[in-house]
């Protein structure tokens, strides 16, 4: 019988679907999280308090020293503070966190560093943020710009369309689609132009080596201004129809080099003004008093006889600079004078006041906020290397500035002094900047073309976005005009459907759009660990962590135990894609490997930067390897790198009490010379088992190397002769098959089976995988192509992550459909009799599921505790999980529901050994029990028919205690029915003999209370119905006590019935007599008390 359990919402178990395991608020809380004020005070004192004696043994002396803890002091440390049978798995990890130079102690300065590096991510993990870019960056190449880059880009609004305007002239209408809508050419307008001079000679010149310096437009009167080298301003009317050109102001005294606009529609009076700089440093304001109407007086409209021959439908008006005056009536000028001494840079009208903010090169008149009246003291900022831009926002009130030194800083607009906060992180000049005051952030374009977002608020970094534009790939620099990027926030709510915003850049002929927002054509509640495509990833065994890389240069170490995230590095390289990633031997050191060849080297615990090694070649890194004497790298350089002593723990200075640290060149006098003739793609090892390791390069070359000599060992396979004809591809994206099926196929992933090697390394003992063909590859037999078999499910398919267990008998294979699959070698190319034949069969396959949507490029054995088999895979969709080895899925790493592999272990052991143990005892202790199921009308109950046999004994022994190892059951397979033998339904997971005794002993436990309660019928005794367990007897409040007659034989309850299965067992069946026939009264639900 089977009772509905109720939840605190009201419904039963059954109806609500319940997860794998879940953690109790309480019982989730970290170490980190539990501590208080008051219990770092208690553990100040008790490191102030420690004293420890450390030998020296140059000198055979011990030194005494205050303020460090061993592992066993920092325990009792916890004692008062924390339960140790509770949180001793966690003390032992924060124990190996702080214990990264593994001296075994740690000081009270190591744990305060460490807690405020947990309390500053928690507090960046907690804070409420936006990400602007939710969208991978659109390039478009402009192919009208005629190989020129573009000076200039902008957006028009109703509707929205972007225009960019090229150095030569040349304009391009884009949608917000970034879709070339339509071209135009002012730079055939202006070389045929003719220009009068001062005293009016009337010649005509070809204006070669124009360059268009800014471009403007007047939203009021939609039309387009370009300012060019050649001293004039040209108005152009400009829609998705008509581009014509209607005034051109010539003759100005200076180069205007830039421009802004203020439309009338949002001045009080009626006059918009258009602002300009030039290459003196002085800044000219023109105020038009009817821009909806006329520029210019259209009285005084003078054409040029050349341009009407050739286009008599165009009247352009031309006006003088010296002429403006004439215009009075449509136009006022005022000149404000130099400002700054070099070219002015950017200017940028502020309505409220009536002031002008620009900015220029110099380093004494950096930026200057001044009025036009000039009533007010003008506000000079200076800065060191000048001002290259800016951007003010009036609701913020905030002014950052961006210049050559790689810096953006925040100033208050009307201090001058200090600046109130520098945003750090571009590796570049920072060229461009846009402020969105809807979500208080602003965005910083450099020169190396990346794109940061920052939040105003907390001023940190939100996201860094690398934009790959073709012409910034191979090494290549990028050029930039002198306004590269424009921010577009659509402020209309009608068009709900329309763009939010977004940034248009540009960079030589390219256009890149940045859309802000959600990306609606992806599920919001989506789990993912990295909003990028992962990488590469590792495991470090000693701190159970699991290390994930993204395409977005960010690191995250995950703990596999619960789920949780133990840290995040953002930017880790700079926005270059990390594409490989390695662990020491000890698991305290990280190396990561970018796609432009530098490698990084990080503190495993808690994600610290150590070093930065420079690249040998702007190349991609596929392979690291941490040797005895420093680091080794291959990659897409065709070369093996070595960094050899990087860090020296001898060279001390005995003045400053540090370490001295050398960062080396790479090293490529590689002693067993440089043999590969193509990118190498891989890269294994079998330290500390053997100084071999192995290399494999996109030709299907594999050679293993000697670490300890630098020495080729054996070449398993040489690369055929000839030059390759190679696809652009991407190894972890796709198939690594080629459409020339002749050719040699590349080698995706190697792994060496430690295990076997350690038996006998003459068994195959090299797995390599070839467009999914896996090779078993033997180092020192007779024959070294052991065997071969194809892997995947589906042809044309690769596998790129491997991995096996602790005996090597299974082998995991993740492949490019996302599927995880099992094979049990452990006989698998295994011979050594002569001659030893090539083994072409598939060994069988154990497991086989669907673990990802995309190609799982990771996948890792472990074990917890020795308690049972888990898998960690990692794909390109963003995710990383952990599987059992039967393919249930534990958890998504980053979700945010933790579980907890030690709890639903022992649940599953628990749940899984009552269940053999009733059936155990339904079978041996009672085998005269029969039920006949009937059915209350209350209570909708099976109550069963309990008839008491005269022939049963008062004293039953104890039923002897099957000796049957504890098993893992996955839910699809069923509990062992009662006929079924008790051996033939259970099989040994490899639990261990601790474990295995506990659990023996928990069943000597239930056996023992079961017999001992098991002729007390509860149902009499508990008024709420059936209760399974004899201990609600003690909470039972309202049973009252009976005089009992002791002159009445007591005799035990027994069962004479089974409940029927099969046709037979419906057969009637002799009873017993009426005398010993108990018939039990009906239950009736229970009614809540009165209170």
């Amino acid at each position: 019988m089977e009772e509905n359990l109720k939840n605190e919402d009201g419904t039963t178990a059954s109806e609500t679907e319940e997860p794998l395991f879940e953690v109790d608020s309480n019982d989730s809380l970290t170490i980190e999280k539990k501590l208080r004020v008051q219990d770092f005070e208690l553990l100040r004192d008790r490191f102030n308090r420690a004293i420890v004696d450390i030998p020296d043994e140059t000198n055979k002396t011990s030194e005494r020293l205050t303020g460090l803890l061993n592992k066993e002091e920092f325990f009792e440390a916890f004692q008062s503070i924390l339960d140790y049978n509770k949180y001793g798995n966690q003390l032992e990890k924060l124990f190996e966190k702080l214990n990264s130079k593994e001296s075994g102690f740690i000081n009270w300065n190591d744990f305060c560093a460490y807690m405020l590096q947990f309390y500053l991510e928690e507090d960046y993990a907690n804070a409420l943020r936006t990400i602007p870019f939710n969208t991978e960056p659109k390039i478009r190449h402009v192919p009208h710009n005629k190989l020129e880059l573009s000076a200039k880009v902008l957006h028009l609004e109703n509707p929205v369309k972007f225009i960019n305007i090229s150095k030569e002239g040349y304009l391009g209408l884009w949608t917000t689609n970034l879709n070339l809508e339509k071209t135009y050419s002012a730079a055939e307008e202006i070389d045929d132009t003719t220009t009068a001079n001062v005293a009016g000679s009337g010649q005509t010149r070809r204006r070669a080596g124009m360059w268009i310096t800014d471009a403007v437009y007047m939203s009021d009167a939609h039309k387009l201004v370009l300012a060019s080298t050649s001293r004039d301003l040209r108005f152009f009317t400009i829609s998705t129809e008509i581009f014509l050109e209607e005034y051109v102001i010539f003759g100005v005294k200076d180069v205007p080099t830039c421009l802004d606009y203020y439309p009338s529609r949002m001045n009080n009076n009626t006059e918009s003004a258009l602002i300009f700089g030039d290459d003196c440093g002085s800044i000219h304001i023109l105020y038009f008093k009817k821009p909806t109407n006329y520029l210019f007086d259209p009285a005084r409209k003078k054409t040029d006889s050349i341009k009407s021959d050739k286009t008599s439908t165009n009247n352009i008006q031309r006006i003088f600079w010296d002429e403006l005056k004439d215009h009075d009536k449509f136009v006022r000028y005022v000149n404000m004078g130099p400002v700054h001494r070099e070219y002015v840079r950017k200017i940028l009208y502020v309505p409220h006041n009536n002031s002008i903010i620009s900015s220029s090169g110099d380093s004494k008149n950096s930026l200057i906020i001044q009025t036009i009246n000039k009533i007010k003291k003008s506000y000079i900022f200076r800065l060191y290397k000048g001002c290259e831009c800016f951007d003010y926002n009036r609701e913020l009130n905030i002014l950052i500035t961006g210049g050559a030194d790689y810096l953006a800083r925040i100033w208050n607009p009307y201090v001058t002094q200090k600046n109130t906060a520098i945003l750090e992180g571009h590796h570049a000049a920072v060229i461009d900047i846009r402020i969105n005051e809807r979500l208080a952030q602003c965005y910083t374009f450099s020169k190396d073309a990346v794109v940061k977002a920052w939040d105003l608020k907390e001023l940190f970094c939100l996201q860094t976005i690398c934009v790959r534009f073709p012409s910034t790939l191979s090494g290549k620099t990028p050029s930039f005009g002198l306004f590269p990027m424009d921010l577009y926030l659509n402020r209309s709510n009608i068009h709900v459907d329309s763009l939010p915003g977004g940034l248009i850049l540009a960079c030589n002929d390219y256009l890149s759009l940045m859309k802000l927002g959600q990306d609606t054509s992806r599920d919001q509640n989506l789990i993912e660990t990295h909003s990028a495509p992962i990488s590469c990833a590792v495991y470090n065994p000693k701190l159970k962590h699991l290390i994930t890389c993204a395409d977005n240069s960010s690191i995250g170490a995950w703990d596999i135990e619960s789920g949780r995230k133990a840290y995040m590095v953002l930017d880790a390289h700079d926005g270059e894609e990390i594409t490989s990633i390695a662990i020491d031997r000890p698991c305290r050191k990280l190396a990561t490997g970018a796609r432009n060849g530098v490698i990084k080297i990080w503190n495993s615990a808690n994600g610290q930067n150590l070093h930065t090694l420079p690249s040998a070649e702007d190349a991609e890194i596929t392979g690291i390897l941490f040797a005895d004497n420093g680091v080794v790298t291959v990659g897409w350089s065709r070369k093996i790198v070595k960094y050899v002593n990087f860090i020296s723990d001898d060279k001390t200075d005995d003045q400053n009490e540090t370490v001295g640290v050398v960062l080396p060149k790479p090293d490529l006098t590689w002693r067993g010379s440089q043999i590969h003739r193509d990118d190498i793609l891989c890269l294994e090892h079998l330290l500390p088992i053997s100084n071999l390791m192995c290399t494999a390069s996109y030709d299907g070359e594999i050679n293993v190397w000697s670490t300890d000599t630098e020495k080729l060992v054996i070449c398993l396979r040489k690369a055929p002769k000839g030059e390759l004809r190679r696809e652009p591809s991407n190894y972890r994206r796709s198939s690594s098959r080629r459409s020339n099926v002749r050719g040699p196929v590349p080698v995706d992933k190697l792994l060496f089976l430690r295990h076997r090697a350690k038996e006998n390394m003459r068994l195959g003992t090299l797995l390599s995988s070839e467009a999914g063909n896996l090779h078993c590859w033997s180092l020192y037999s007779e024959r070294k192509d052991m065997g071969m078999f194809y892997g995947p499910s589906k042809p044309g398919e690769s596998i790129l992550a491997m991995a096996s267990d602790a005996t090597n008998r299974y082998l995991i294979c993740g492949d490019t459909l996302g599927e995880i699959r099992i094979w049990n070698i452990q006989d698998y190319c295994c011979t050594l009799a002569a001659p030893i034949p090539f083994d072409s069969k598939t060994p069988p396959l154990v497991h086989s599921w669907q673990a990802h949507e995309t190609p799982i490029i990771f996948c890792e054995w472990t074990d917890y505790k020795g308690q049972g088999d888990f898998i960690i895979t990692a794909s390109t969709d963003h995710t990383a999980r952990l599987w059992t080895i039967h393919g249930e899925q534990l958890g998504i790493f980053g979700q945010k529901q933790l579980w907890d592999i030690e709890g639903l272990f022992t649940s599953k052991e628990t749940n899984d050994d009552e269940h053999e143990e009733e059936s155990i005892e339904n079978r041996e202790t009672i085998p005269n029990v029969e039920t006949k199921p009937t059915t209350n009308n209350k209570t909708n109950l099976p109550i069963p028919e309990i008839t008491v046999s005269a022939d049963d004994k008062n004293d039953q022994n104890l039923p002897p205690i099957i000796n049957q190892p504890a098993k893992i059951r996955r839910p699809s397979e069923a509990v062992p029915s009662p006929g079924e033998s008790p051996a033939t339904s259970a099989s040994s997971v490899g639990l261990g003999v601790t474990v295995e005794r506990e659990l023996h002993q928990q069943k000597l436990t239930r056996q023992e209370r079961r017999h001992r309660f098991k002729d007390i019928d509860n149902r009499h005794l508990a008024k709420g119905g059936v209760c399974f367990t004899p201990f609600a007897l003690l909470s039972t409040q309202d049973v009252d006590e009976v005089a009992v007659n002791t002159n009445c034989q007591m005799k035990p309850i027994v069962f004479d019935d089974y409940f029927p299965n099969t046709k037979d067992d419906l057969q009637p069946k002799p009873s017993v007599p009426p005398k010993s026939r108990l018939v039990l009264p009906t239950i009736t639900t229970r009614q809540r008390t009165p209170t």
